[in-house]
């Protein structure tokens, strides 16, 4: 399939989800499944699992074959959901990090993020390597992936696994935040602000990324969130593993004062299960009692 026949597709399948109109994303893709389209295997049966209600048991699995045989034409995308979804709620297995590799190396750029999420905290059987964390968010970031944008753009500002380079730390780290990467606002808010990490003091930029975070808080609410004190520096970046716990929406910290806040879906984990959940992964880290 032709690149630009597909971004036409993804246009008027984007409007049909939105409108919730099953029916037209069918027209658009099974012409192109007739025909063995892997893009379009894809494409119908993620809309159908993902983007869609699918309780009917015999579609579902007519969903599941699409997404096999995408996958065994080495589409990247319908392997790593393919993945995803049969990983479900286990801890990491060979079978998932072999397919995740598998994904990134073919193109994937939701695997690309996820392999630079796990080199840089090393949770997953492989090793911890800042530089590969880099490389693999560099990938997807140049795809225009946000949250690899905000990932690289912190690496470049504090030169982990990379060399240092506030400009372009800076240029990912706004380019993430103007897609509405929330965690990219109070780095952007701290950086431009205090001057951490070296950057120059513009007070005018701190007050329009400030202004940004606000309406982004006003327009997406986090819910409940509990505090936390962690001893010495500011909380590090790869608290960003804080993500992989379920429940979890979000998190900022506050560098002067050495703490940091989680957000959390009060239906998938109690206050009680998120502080063991949230020392386990920062050991150092308190929760603040507050009344």
């Amino acid at each position: 399939m032709e690149e630009v026949l597909r971004q036409e597709l993804l246009t008027k399948t984007k409007q049909a989800v939105d409108a919730n109109d099953w029916r037209a994303i069918v027209a658009l893709w099974q012409p192109w499944v007739e025909r063995g389209d892997a893009e379009a295997e894809y494409q119908l049966a993620y809309n159908c699992l993902w983007s869609t209600t699918c309780d009917d048991d015999a579609k579902y699995h007519e969903m599941e074959e699409l997404l096999r045989r995408a996958a065994a034409k080495n589409h990247a995308d319908a392997i790593w959901f393919l993945a995803t979804r049969e990983q479900g709620a286990r801890e990491t297995s060979p079978e998932f990090e072999r397919e995740l590799l598998r994904a990134g190396q073919l193109g994937s750029t939701h695997a690309q993020g996820v392999l630079g999420v796990v080199y840089e905290t090393g949770n997953w059987s492989g090793p911890k390597d800042l530089a590969e964390a880099a490389r693999w968010y560099r990938l997807a970031a140049e795809k225009g992936d946000p949250e690899s944008q905000f990932h690289l753009g912190y690496m470049l500002l504090l030169g982990e696994g990379v060399l240092k380079n506030l400009d372009e730390g800076l240029m990912w780290l706004e380019r993430a935040a103007a897609k509405e990467e929330f965690m990219a606002y109070p780095w952007l808010v701290d950086c431009y602000e205090n001057g951490y990490g070296g950057v120059q003091i513009d007070s005018a930029k701190a007050r329009h990324w400030r202004n940004r975070q606000e309406e982004y808080d006003r327009l997406h609410p986090l819910g409940p969130n509990r505090s936390y004190s962690i001893e010495g520096s500011a909380p590090d970046p790869s608290l960003d593993c804080l993500s992989a716990i379920e429940g979890v929406n979000g998190f900022s910290f506050v560098s002067d004062d050495n703490q940091f806040t989680v957000y959390y879906d009060a239906a998938l984990i109690t206050p009680a299960g998120l502080d063991v959940k949230v020392q386990s992964a920062v050991p150092s880290a308190s929760p603040i009692v507050t009344g």
